[in-house]
This record gives C-alpha cells, sequence and structure tokens, in this order.
C-alpha cells in the first residue's frame, strides 16, 4: 500500500493521522490473517510482557516505594500495573500454600470425648493396645468420679453466632474434625477473596494516618497493592527455600547454612521494606516515620487476625 495514501479509521471512517483513531480510538490493525502471523504476535507478547515483569520484580524486591512513586509519577508502561501484578501473585501464592499444607490426618472423638488423631499404615500393637485400654479405663473411672450425670463436655462457644448458627458451627465442626482436608480447601479459596478486601482497608488506614499530606486515596492504594504484593512474594520464596533446606542432604552443610541465612534475611528484610516504604513514599522524617508505622502494623496485625479467625469460622460453616 502507497505510505502516501490516506487512511482511514475502520469503525468511524475518520481521517487517521497515525496508528490509532483521535476519534473513537480503534487501533488501524487487521486481525484477520494467517496462521504464523497469529503466532508471531503470541510471541512478541510474551516476550514484552516478560521483559516488563523483570523490571517490575527486581524493584519490588530491592527499592522500596520504587515502584509506587513511578507509578504515581506517570512512568507506568516499563511496569507491570500494581492490580495485575497483586492479583497474578494472589493467584499464584495462595495455590502454593495449599499445596504446601501438610497433610492432617481426621481426627474422631473415642470414649468420654477423647480427641483421637488417625493415622494411615499404622499397626497397633497388641502390648500397647492393652496400656492404652487401661490407660482410658482409669481416665474414665475418674472422670466419673468427678463429675456429675448432669454435666456434659464443654463445646466449642462463640460469642458472636447465634444459637442457631452455633449449633451448625458444632456439627460441621465434628465433619471437619472427620476429614479436615474439607476445611483447608475451603480457607484456601476463601483467602484470596479475604485479602482483597483488606487492601482498600490498608489503605484507608494510610490515608487517615497520612490526612495532612493531600494525597489522593488511590496513592495510597497503589503503596497498598504493592507492599501486599511484596509481602505475598517474599512468603513464597522462604517457602520455598524452606522446603529446598529440608530436602538437602545433611552433608551439604555450608549450602544448609548459605539458605538458612537467606531465610533469616527475607524474614528481617519484609518489616524492613515496610517501614523504607512509608519513609520514601511520603517523605517524612524518620520520628513520624516510625511512629506512623508502629500505629500501621499494630492495628492491621489487629485487623488481618480477626478476619482470619473468621475466615476459619466460614470455612467450617460452608465446607
Amino acid at each position: 500500500m502507497d505510505p502516501t495514501t490516506p487512511k482511514y479509521c475502520d469503525n468511524c471512517n475518520t481521517a487517521l493521522h497515525g496508528d490509532f483513531c483521535h476519534q473513537c480510538g480503534q487501533e488501524k490493525k487487521n486481525y484477520i490473517r494467517n496462521v504464523s502471523g497469529v503466532v508471531t504476535e503470541f510471541f512478541g507478547e510474551f516476550s514484552n510482557w516478560d521483559t516488563r515483569l523483570w523490571q517490575t520484580l527486581i524493584p519490588l524486591w530491592f527499592r522500596p516505594a520504587f515502584l509506587s512513586c513511578r507509578y504515581v509519577a506517570g512512568h507506568r508502561v516499563p511496569y507491570v500495573p500494581p492490580l495485575r501484578l497483586y492479583l497474578f501473585t494472589s493467584i499464584i501464592a495462595f495455590l502454593i500454600f495449599a499445596r504446601l499444607v501438610p497433610d492432617t490426618p481426621p481426627v474422631t472423638r473415642g470414649p468420654d470425648n477423647v480427641v483421637v488423631l488417625g493415622t494411615d499404615n499404622a499397626i497397633p500393637d497388641s502390648k500397647n493396645l492393652t496400656n492404652l485400654a487401661a490407660e482410658l479405663n482409669n481416665d474414665t473411672a475418674q472422670s466419673q468420679s468427678q463429675t456429675t450425670p448432669d454435666e456434659s463436655a464443654p463445646g466449642v462457644r462463640l460469642s458472636f453466632l447465634s444459637d442457631e448458627a452455633e449449633q451448625e458451627f458444632t456439627a460441621k465442626l465434628d465433619t471437619i474434625l472427620a476429614n479436615p482436608k474439607l476445611a483447608i480447601s475451603k480457607f484456601f479459596s476463601l483467602a484470596p477473596q479475604m485479602m482483597f478486601l483488606l487492601l482498600p482497608i490498608f489503605a484507608l488506614l494510610l490515608k487517615l494516618l497520612y490526612l495532612r499530606s493531600s494525597r489522593y486515596y488511590m496513592e495510597h492504594l497503589i503503596v497498598a497493592l504493592h507492599s501486599h504484593t511484596f509481602i505475598l512474594q517474599m512468603l513464597v520464596i522462604f517457602l520455598a527455600i524452606d522446603l529446598l533446606e529440608k530436602s538437602i542432604s545433611w552433608n551439604w552443610l555450608a549450602t544448609g547454612l548459605i539458605l538458612a541465612g537467606l531465610e533469616t534475611a527475607i524474614f528481617w528484610w519484609i518489616p524492613l521494606y515496610l517501614l523504607l516504604c512509608q519513609k520514601y513514599y511520603y517523605q517524612q522524617s524518620w520520628g513520624k516515620t516510625l511512629l506512623k508505622f508502629c500505629l500501621t502494623s499494630t492495628i492491621y496485625t489487629v485487623l488481618f487476625i480477626s478476619a482470619m479467625l473468621s475466615l476459619v469460622v466460614l470455612s467450617i460453616l460452608w465446607a
């Protein structure tokens, strides 16, 4: 096609002065082409995304608040957008967390409501069974002498649930004890949603603490997205190192010491990173930054623990 020939938008027929229509925004591009063109474009887009990913991860891990400052300043093309990066990290992280949870044996209730952990491939010894039966008989006799017939074993009491909900919770709890994997699977399916709900709360907390900074709420949300993404990725790396350390033979003592040192470094780098992130992003004195960091950490930790406890209850009720 002659480059001097005027081009028009396929959507609104407006004369084009570039690759995009200034009227409707549609790109002048033909998506109907042969298979080789589609494959070439796919690998080109994948390579571009891969480059942006590493340009994002390196400063995310080692340069606190750098990505947030760049994004707010308008430098957005070289990096993965914060929301997309968080969603991608959250999905991968919680899938890994669910896979790394050790298998929990089923729990049954024996005589006098005694909790018994079930184990696979366990062959009991006759002598051990005899001793165990004798101990159970002694415990039963002692409990009967100390309690009256009207007394019963106390159940799980949750003051924030109604009587009907508490009864349902107790029934569900017995089912979960028989098959703990049900609650574990439900927990990790709900955990990403719970974390996503905590993000705007954390941003609101930053907005209140830095109210005089004249920053928009969205600017605090950008910091929240990058901070949570960093924490999830560091936890995944920490668990990966821990798993690698357990799989290495004791003969590799030097390697074990290196991995243990990396775990310690990650453990201390997470809170230090978050402190430096608030310092460099909000540009306040060290005294104010330390005070507000302590307030942020304390309040958010209480909210996080409360959310996780509520999530455990919901996992049992909805499993």
